[in-house]
């Protein structure tokens, strides 16, 4: 039995970022039960003083550390099981600059959206944004029951760290671009509310989900042109 549990120890060290392991002060117990399934935290919700505060950078050494690796996977988990497309840390109490998205066939909450593969980032920058911009009827976990019709720049330009560490330059465009930006709204104390769209008669383009069960009998062009006409999941270039 010892060649055995040898062997499979073995193997379970080349498959991790050993390389990226702590040494100091390192403890192997610590490392095996930080990796062991974590629950989910509950969701914070809009409202929550600390949800709406920007949050702060994660360091070299804590990104390589066991504990922010379970918890990588434990975001990655509660964007799963509470159906998003992407979360950020604070959203479930975890209160560091840290996010992941991604689209893995269709979602409920978004059924028009395309893919979108799946990635995580730590302390992501948005260093350059475009002049073109386009809208959708964004949602969000910590904002439950609502939409708001959201401009945003339709091109971003994103530096940020892997969950690895490693630097990494990405240039995203359309669904990609935007849910970066929501995220990284999220990690700067930035709800979705804040940046809703108003229409001609100034009232604000924020509205309760069940109001889209019904959209087939939404006045033509109503609340505005290009919120009318454009489903759950998809981008509109006109306002």
């Amino acid at each position: 039995a010892v060649p055995v549990f040898a062997a499979a120890l073995s193997y379970l060290l080349l498959a991790l970022p050993v390389a990226h392991l702590p040494l100091q002060g390192f403890s192997w117990l610590s490392f095996f039960s930080s990796r062991r399934n974590r629950a989910v935290p509950p969701l914070r919700y809009i409202g929550d003083s600390q949800l709406m505060q920007p949050q702060r950078a994660l360091t070299e050494p804590e990104i390589h550390s066991p504990e922010v690796q379970a918890n990588l996977d434990m975001l990655l988990s509660a964007m799963r099981k509470y159906g998003g497309i992407g979360i950020a840390a604070p959203q479930v109490g975890w209160w560091v600059r840290a996010m992941v998205f991604g689209i893995e066939g269709e979602n409920k909450r978004y059924p028009q959206a395309e893919n979108v593969p799946l990635q995580f980032w730590i302390n992501p920058e948005i260093v350059w944004s475009s002049k073109d911009r386009n809208w959708m009827w964004e949602g969000c976990l910590s904002v439950p029951g609502m939409r708001g019709w959201v401009g945003r720049p339709t091109e971003v330009r994103m530096t940020g760290l892997d969950r690895s560490g490693f630097s990494r330059e990405v240039h995203l465009v359309g669904l990609p671009a935007r849910i970066a930006q929501h995220e990284i709204d999220h990690l700067d104390g930035l709800l979705f509310p804040e940046r809703v769209n108003t229409n001609n008669n100034n009232n604000r383009l924020l509205l309760p989900n069940a109001a889209f069960d019904a959209k087939e009998t939404w006045r033509t062009h109503w609340p505005s042109p290009g919120s009318w006409k454009t489903a759950l999941g998809q981008l509109s270039d006109a306002p």
